[in-house]
């Protein structure tokens, strides 16, 4: 097997010894479907409902410049994962991809640091879910972690049944939500221009040029962990490689690129017009049910409950969206037996992960109860959201210098060739690599968020050689001989 773009052969085995077999419903999703899921893993409402107020104290009102910074290097990455996908169209993605290109050990942490990214991850959605339900009843019920945790796990079970019964029911579910949020948000937007501008409310906070600056951000280290913040916002559009080997041909590489273009529009537009509503400080006091203030500021208590309810149903698409995601990566994991075979269990009736999909479903209860329980509401989510930025830019860097060092030999061949394999891409990793440096020569991360970050990073390092002793996956001796070769023969013939 060679890549259509690339001079290096990657020979594909006769047979794949250890998969257990395919079972992934190919063809399922077209590339609407991908975008949407993509969108719905990112999740610009909920994102959005964790991250305002933090964004706030961390660079002010200069949130568009972290946002418009980071869309470059993103968008670069993002270009990478399409030519990856176009190499091998794989649910593991990052994981083959950096195993295979670079080297099994650093493809597997890859793999496990994205399994910890969606795990801990839940709980910035999941406690968004608690908060704006019980907003619905009580303004103390909502304040309450031991309630939050509870509604927000029956949400967690609700949506994995959704992911447990196939991807094209996840589907349809993410573009039911899709069309009524980003409406919403778009409205919610505009609103918020007249508010500030046509109605001369005293307290609103009007644009600066300094909303463009680095001296507005509060300096360069304040900026820097607004990027953090920035690329936890963006997270998630790589969701469409994740179902790659479920699309109709190799449309997962392209869907990824849109999504990232889609967000950027998105998060620097609603946040740019939602900040100013009101002071900063009233802002941080809210942060808990922040977008519901905002609504109930904007249009009174009948839009606070419509913001709810946007923030409900965007949050469940984007649990779902990260449960798939988890899923289909452990399942690959499975498949190259470099988890137990357990993994890579499909369910012959809908196609989807059975096994991995439930397990991590569940597992998403334990780090919700675990991480809530600790501290206030709005510290928890603080921590998360950094701790998510740093693994998300480790496993960008990862992949993005899969893509470069996989297509090196054909780089020069033409300035496309340059830009988009090697240029694009490569500033991609270098901006994850000095984001990730700096953060932590800054000490701007505290001790929870390193140790999630890299307390859990570390253990994966350590089973990966515990699974290359003790699985004994031709994945670590030879890892041409992955089982999405045989997906990808699977793929061709299909589209022939």
């Amino acid at each position: 097997m060679s890549s259509p773009a690339s001079s290096e052969p990657v020979p594909a085995p006769a047979h794949a010894p250890d998969a257990p077999g395919r079972g992934l419903r190919a063809g399922a999703l077209r590339i609407g479907d991908i975008v949407v899921i993509s969108m719905a893993s990112s999740g610009p409402t909920q994102s959005i409902a964790v991250t305002l107020a933090v964004l706030l104290a961390t660079v002010g009102y200069a949130s568009f410049l972290p946002i418009f910074i980071c869309f470059i290097p993103i968008l670069g990455i993002a270009i990478g994962y399409q030519r990856l996908n176009a190499w091998q169209p794989s649910a593991g993605a990052t994981y083959s991809w950096v195993g295979r290109a670079l080297n099994p050990h650093a493809g597997f942490f890859g793999g496990w640091i994205m399994l910890m990214y969606y795990c801990v991850g839940t709980t910035s959605l999941t406690v968004p879910l608690g908060t704006y339900m019980l907003t619905f009843f009580s303004n103390s019920a909502a304040n309450n972690v031991y309630a939050v945790a509870a509604v927000g796990s029956g949400f967690d079970i609700l949506v994995l049944v959704v992911a447990a019964f196939g991807i094209k029911l996840s589907a349809r579910f993410s573009w039911g939500w899709a069309i009524f949020e980003y409406g919403l948000l778009v409205g919610f937007s505009i609103a918020a221009l007249v508010f500030i501008y046509g109605n001369h409310h005293p307290h609103t906070v009007h644009v600066t040029t300094s909303w463009f600056t680095i001296g507005g951000a509060g300096g360069f280290s304040a900026l820097v962990s607004g990027l953090l913040l920035a690329i936890f916002l963006y997270s998630g559009w790589d969701t469409a490689a994740y179902v790659g080997e479920e699309a109709k041909g190799k449309q997962a590489g392209p869907a990824g690129i849109a999504s990232v273009f889609i967000l950027f529009v998105i998060y620097a537009g609603v946040i740019f017009c939602l900040q100013g509503v009101a002071p900063n400080s009233v802002m941080q006091n809210n942060a808990g049910n922040i977008l519901a203030y905002v609504g109930n500021l904007l249009g009174g208590g009948f839009w606070e409950n419509v913001m709810i309810v946007a923030v409900l149903g965007g949050t469940l698409a984007s649990l779902l969206a990260a449960i798939v995601s988890a899923g289909r990566i452990s399942f690959a994991m499975g498949r190259d037996r470099t988890f137990p075979r357990w993994f890579a269990n499909v369910n012959p009736k809908y196609g989807t992960p059975w096994n991995a999909t439930i397990l991590f479903g569940l597992l998403n209860l334990l780090f919700l109860w675990g991480t809530t329980l600790i501290g206030s509401i709005g510290k928890a989510l603080a921590d998360i959201v950094s701790t998510l930025g740093l693994i998300a830019a480790i496993f960008y860097l990862l992949t993005a210098s899969a893509a470069v060092w996989f297509y090196r030999r054909t780089i020069m061949s033409s300035a496309s060739n340059f830009f988009l394999g090697g240029f694009l891409p490569g500033l991609g990793a270098a901006f994850m690599l000095f984001v990730i440096i700096y953060t932590l020569e800054q000490g701007s991360l505290n001790g929870i968020q390193l140790g999630f970050g890299f307390g859990l990073a570390a253990v994966g390092l350590v089973l990966s050689f515990v699974s290359q002793y003790v699985g004994k996956s031709s994945f670590y001796s030879d890892p041409t001989t992955s089982a999405g070769d045989l997906v990808e023969e699977e793929l061709a013939k299909r589209e022939a």
